[in-house]
């Protein structure tokens, strides 16, 4: 099976051709944990979540780096609010390496959960005046669902940023999910990206919102036609119309969270 897929950064790629009841079968029968993972990582882009248990398991388990950094990559963007209350799901915060504590943080944003919030408060509190990339994330992730930066300043101390989360949630519905304190839906992502790249075509260089297309490939399950690493041109924004189009075509749910275009649970009414 590919391992790519286990190299940090990497995207987790297209629907595996693999019938579901064959990714399944092939599950139950491996016990080696990188295949485990991968299969994992194939049967929940496919929409099935009954296996999330069995990823929590492992990245509570695993003694393997690469596994506990895809473990952490895949539940960020499938948890639902419910998982993220069970404080036993993060045991392995407790002894997990500076490197895998970095890779949960800066999946916090996927969760789309404020939920992750007083998780994100705690490693702070563990990080603070680390001066480090792990430090700097964590208030990365912070002001993406609290805006703090803006609503307070950008040196605010834990205690403060604590209590504007306090505020923040009392104006929040906690059954929904969450992009930069709105609710969720591919029209926010795809909104940001095009004007990026109106921008990116008149000064004629690339666009940086590598983040909202990851973010957006994943949440719909359809690849972002424009890459990254492209001079931006009429051409590519052309090639971003009938993706939106085909993306408007599909019912989405302001405020459920989705993976490869998957509701994570039960809609939201």
């Amino acid at each position: 099976m590919e391992n790519k897929l286990l190299m940090p950064g990497i995207s987790f790629g297209h629907v595996s051709p693999v019938a579901l009841e064959d990714l399944k079968r092939s599950l139950f029968s491996v016990n080696d944990e990188r295949e485990c993972i991968l299969l994992i990582a194939e049967i929940l882009k496919k929409g099935d979540f009954t296996v999330k248990n069995l990823l929590i398991d492992l990245m509570n388990q695993t003694k393997d780096e690469a596994v506990l950094n895809l473990c952490i990559r895949l539940f960020c963007p499938v948890c639902t609010n419910d998982d993220l209350k069970k404080v036993e799901n993060f045991h392995f915060l407790s002894w997990a390496s500076e490197f895998a504590v970095f890779t949960f943080v800066a999946g916090a944003v996927e969760t789309m959960s404020y939920e992750v919030v007083p998780y994100l408060l705690t490693l702070w509190e563990e990080w603070e005046d680390t001066e480090t990339e792990v430090e700097y994330a964590i208030q990365d992730a912070l002001d993406s669902f609290l805006n703090y930066r803006l609503i307070l300043e950008d040196n605010a101390t834990l205690e403060e940023v604590g209590s504007l989360y306090l505020n923040v949630i009392g104006n929040k519905n906690l059954d929904c999910y969450y992009y930069k304190t709105l609710q969720v839906f591919p029209a926010l992502f795809t909104q940001e990206i095009m004007t990026a790249l109106y921008i990116s075509a008149q000064k004629e260089q690339k666009h940086h919102l590598y983040l909202q297309a990851y973010l957006l490939s994943m949440f719909t399950g359809k690849q972002v036609p424009v890459d990254t690493n492209t001079l931006i041109s009429k051409n590519e924004i052309d090639l971003m119309v009938p993706y939106i189009d085909e993306l408007s075509g599909k019912d989405w749910m302001k405020g459920m969270k989705y993976f490869y275009g998957h509701p994570v649970e039960g809609l939201v009414e």
